[in-house]
Formats: C-alpha cells, structure tokens, sequence
C-alpha cells in the first residue's frame, strides 16, 4: 500500500513538472530543468557553513592564540584601566593608589576571565567572555566619595572602605539576580536583547569618534577633529577592513593588531607618538592586598543608590553574553543559552564581591570583543585563556601597560569605531532571528528613540529625581530596559 501510495506521488510530480514544462519551455527536455529544483531544495535545507576560523572548543597554535588574544586586549585594556583612574583621580588619591586601583582592575579581570572561560562548577558562560570593570560605575562611585568625604567628613582610607563594602554587597546581588534569570528571560525576549545589545554599540561609537578626532588632549588643545587625526584614524579603518575581507585566514585573524600597528608606525614619523609617556614614574611590581584601605564599613545612603545599578548591569551582562552567544555561533535560546547566562552573570557578581576585597571595582562581561570575535573569525576558548594570563602579568608587572598608553588616540579610535560598529550589527542580527511584526517594530523604535536620547541628550533628564537620572545615565540601559517595559505592556495581538 505504501510503495503504490510514493508511486502515485511519483507518477503526480512526473505531470506536474511535464505540465510546467510544456507551459514555461516547451522546446527545453524535462532533464535539464529538474536538476536546479533539486539543489535549490538542498540548499535551503543545508546547514550554514560556519564563518568562524576558529569555533568554541578549537585549538589554535600557541602563536595564533597570542596574536588573538593581543587583539582582544587591545580593544579593551586602556577601557580596563579607565574607570578606576577617573573615579581615583575624580576623589583625589594619590598616585600610589591610583596605580595599585589600576592594577587590581587588571588583576581580577584576568581572574575573571580564565572563570568565564573555563566555567568551573558551573560559573562563568564557558564562552570567550571579557570581564573587567564595568562603566557603569564611575559617575555614582564619584558622587558617593564626594558626599562620603564632605558630607559625612570620612577619611580617604575610610572613604574608600565604605564604598567597596557597598560593591562587595553588590556583588552579591548580582550573584542573588543570576538564579532568576529564566524569570527574567520571560521579559527579556530576543527584542529586548536585540535592542541592548544594538543600544551598546551605538553608544561606544561615540567613545570610537572621540579617539578617532584626536581624543582628550586634542580637545584640551583645540586641535580635535584636526585632519591629521581624521586621516591616520580613517588609514587604521582601512587597513583594518581590507584585511578583513582578504582570503587569507591568517590576515582576517590578524586584522585588528596589523591595522594598530601600522598605524602606530605610520604615527611615529608624524610626531604624534608622546614618547614622555616612558621617562614618567611607574611601579614595577604590585600585590593584591586584602582590605588595604581597611575592613569594610557600611553606608546604607550608598547602598541603595549603587543597587539599581547592580540589577542594570544584569540586564546589560543578558545582552552582551547573547551577543557573544550569536557571534561564537552558539544558540541564543533553550537549555545551553540558560545555562551560558546564568554562569555568566553569576561570574559577574562572583568577580566584583571578591575584587571588592583586595580593591577592584564592581566587574561586568565586556562587549568589547564581541566585535574583536566577529572580524577574527576566532571564538576559541583557549584564546581566553590566553587573555586572563596576559592580565595577569601586566597587573603584577603594572609597567607592561605603559607601552599600550604609546598608542595615539586616532590608531586607537580608528580600531575602536569597527569594533563598536560591529556589535550594533550583532543586535540587528539578533533581532532578525524572529519576524519583526508591527507590535515588534514598534517595541524596537520606540526602545531605540529613548536609548539614542539618552545618549545624544543627556541634560534633557537633568532635572529628574535621582533615581530617574541613574536610569537614563546610561542609554544601554535605557533602551534595554525601555524594549522590557514595553513588551510587558503592549499586548500581544494588536
């Protein structure tokens, strides 16, 4: 019965093709119009080859691990070690403590990494995920040292004391948020971690032009925007994007570190390398030291401004690991993403409690190298690892890091701005996972609307309560958390 049913069926698409023939191309065989249909049916059904060189559990070369792992940390090393100086600098320490804050920021972000990479006990997202400090920060932890010294006349040790027991308390926080995550994942939907992550690129982009205009000290010395600074940023994009796109492998991987470094070259006989940078004082040895500005003291004012923070960056970490999800070409949903992001956040707050004891501030997934990920073509844990141990060693031999402060601000901008662009592509990849209808549409413009607003109109909230400001200090934070609300509240058909 089931052999004379596939022969009728047989005997049915022999007419329908003969049929279609006769009507289409009357003068053409049967044969030669047959095949085409065949293979478009394969070819939709085949699997996508992968544009990964080097996937999740490869091994590549010691060298190649090297290089891979320098391009990742030239991507993020001097924003590693931005935030503890603004925040030190901002309160007045002194030098000798501005150095050891920096160095514990690279020492538990190497610490931080070789957890996420290697998930051990299930912590961490077994991904090549970049932990450090987060920007998230600096602003708050500035106004609680301010008001901390002034307000409540607290020395500097104490000072400092108070606000890392509010980050360690934090940490834990963080921890107590990553096991309600499926919860969470209930409003946080593929839009909302498509509009998170697009809402992250496009706010580092901004970070990316500055650099690539000169930076600080072109702004100091009005010289930004300078078409010196434009031309060496574009010629470092350039380099960088014709690399990418070139057939060898190994060009592709080495993208990034060719385009800085050629661009550092070309720079030299420009005379926009500040070579002062190495005749400056620096320590050439540093150990973490626990409670070194004393044992913890709690403020409860301080708590409950940075706590709001600490759930943001949660929902932040969802749409960074998401974005390394995509680009690593791993499943951004079901049992494995859930168990990715869940590690990964519990990481995060792991991380910070932990720093907070020897003086790092509060840590969070980077995204940086989701864009570092997706122009390498390298996704390799073992790249990871390579990472956590170089962090390492510039936190105990701190005078390592001086040669990546060589680096003119446009080689750096130019790099930064591909980068950052490429992460935004991620959230529109992510997005486009699932059929954007209108209710998804308008979750999407209207999330972005009020993201790009805080970012591009930052004093339009400056007359909102404080609680209100924290929420738009930061765009990621405010689209992301704009896509929640409004997938909570508009109904489902419309």
């Amino acid at each position: 019965m089931q052999a004379s049913d596939n022969s009728s069926q047989d005997n049915n698409l022999q007419e329908n093709v003969t049929q279609q023939e006769d009507v289409d191309s009357p003068k053409m065989p049967a044969q030669q119009d047959a095949p085409p249909k065949e293979d478009e049916n394969l070819q939709e059904n085949a699997p996508k080859a992968s544009e990964l060189i080097f996937p999740l559990d490869s091994k590549p070369s010691f060298g190649i691990s090297l290089i891979a792992a320098f391009q990742h940390i030239l991507s993020m090393v001097l924003s590693v070690m931005a935030p503890p100086a603004i925040v030190a600098g901002a309160l007045g320490l002194d030098g000798s403590t501005i150095s050891y804050l920096v160095s514990m920021s690279l020492f538990f972000a190497g610490i931080g990494i070789l957890v996420q990479v290697t998930r051990p006990f299930g912590i961490g997202s077994g991904m090549l995920s970049i932990q450090a400090t987060s920007f998230c920060f600096p602003g708050a932890l500035i106004s609680i040292g301010t008001y901390l010294l002034h307000d409540k006349g607290l020395s500097q040790d104490e000072m400092m004391a108070t606000l890392f027991c509010t980050c360690f308390l934090g940490g834990l926080v963080v921890m107590l948020c990553s096991r309600f995550i499926r919860y969470l994942q209930k409003v946080i939907t593929h839009t909302v971690a498509g509009v998170t992550v697009m809402m992250i690129g496009i706010s580092l982009i901004g970070v990316g032009a500055d650099s690539f205009a000169g930076g600080k000290v072109a702004q100091d010395n009005g010289t930004f925007g300078d078409p010196i600074y434009l031309g060496l940023g574009a010629l470092v994009f350039l380099i960088i994007f014709l690399c990418n796109r070139a057939k060898s492998k190994l060009l592709r991987m080495a993208a990034l570190m060719i385009g800085v470094i050629g661009g550092f070259l070309i720079a030299i006989p420009m005379g926009l390398v500040d070579w002062s940078i190495l005749s400056q004082p620096h320590h050439w040895f540093e150990v973490p030291i626990p409670f070194k500005f004393g044992f913890f003291a709690f403020d409860l004012h301080a708590l409950l401004v940075l706590i709001f923070l600490f759930v943001m960056v949660v929902i932040e970490a969802i749409g960074d690991l998401t974005a390394t999800s995509a680009v690593s070409e791993q499943p951004t949903e079901g049992e494995l993403y859930q168990k990715r992001i869940t590690g990964g956040i519990m990481c995060d707050g792991l991380i910070t409690s932990l720093g907070a004891i020897f003086g790092c501030f509060p840590a969070a997934t980077f995204s940086q190298n989701n864009g570092v990920i997706q122009l390498s073509g390298v996704a390799s844990r073992k790249v990871g690892k390579f990472c956590g141990v170089l962090f390492l060693i510039f936190a105990l031999c701190p005078f390592i890091v001086v040669f990546f402060q060589l680096l003119p601000a446009p080689v750096l901008g130019g790099a930064l701005l591909i980068l950052f662009g490429s992460i935004a592509c991620s959230g529109i990849r992510i997005l486009l996972q699932h059929p954007v209808n209108r209710r998804e549409s308008l979750i999407i413009a209207a999330s972005l609307s009020i993201g790009i607003m805080a970012m591009v109109k930052p004093d339009a909230f400056a007359k909102l309560p404080d609680i209100a400001k924290t929420f738009f200090d930061s765009p990621i934070v405010a689209g992301g958390v704009s896509a929640m609300l409004f997938h909570l509240l508009l109904p489902k058909k419309m």
